[in-house]
């Protein structure tokens, strides 16, 4: 989100991250997220972005259902040293990649010997990522049971 703030750009594997994140972790209606993204963004084509946040919601014609993106897993596959959480996130620059994509694991020694203290310079997670996606993941299944 970063990037996004001051480059007016994300890949698309970070607008799908983004997109299933918002949607299946914080339950937030999609088309707040296609609404930002639209306002964000300098390549936005509004067919695109709004298809894309329709279709990472899984309220369009996919009959997939709820799925969502292992935010962890496509950072470690995608970024496996973490130079560009580093980049993004200057606060983590010390932190080895061996630690780097779930910084909130972070004993008390290692944020004093990393210089990152949860919660003062970087946030604690906002949610339980696996507890939120079967709380939300209810909640969309029982909207199809009805």
């Amino acid at each position: 989100m970063r990037e996004l703030a001051a480059t007016g750009f994300m890949s698309n594997r970070g607008r799908q991250n983004v997109a299933s994140f918002l949607t299946k972790n914080l339950g937030i209606n999609w088309q707040m997220g296609a609404e930002w993204f639209e306002s964000q963004l300098i390549d936005c084509d509004a067919c695109s972005n709004w298809g894309n946040w329709n279709y990472a919601a899984g309220v369009g014609n996919d009959a997939r259902g709820f799925r969502y993106f292992n935010i962890l897993k496509q950072s470690s596959m995608y970024d496996p040293t973490g130079d560009y959480i580093r980049h993004w996130l200057p606060e983590l620059m010390q932190i080895p990649e061996d630690k780097v994509h779930q910084p909130e694991k972070l004993t008390m020694e290692e944020q004093k010997r990393y210089q990152c203290q949860l919660g003062i310079d970087y946030p604690r997670p906002v949610v339980d990522f696996f507890k939120s996606i079967k709380s939300n993941e209810r909640l969309y299944n029982s909207a199809f049971t009805r």
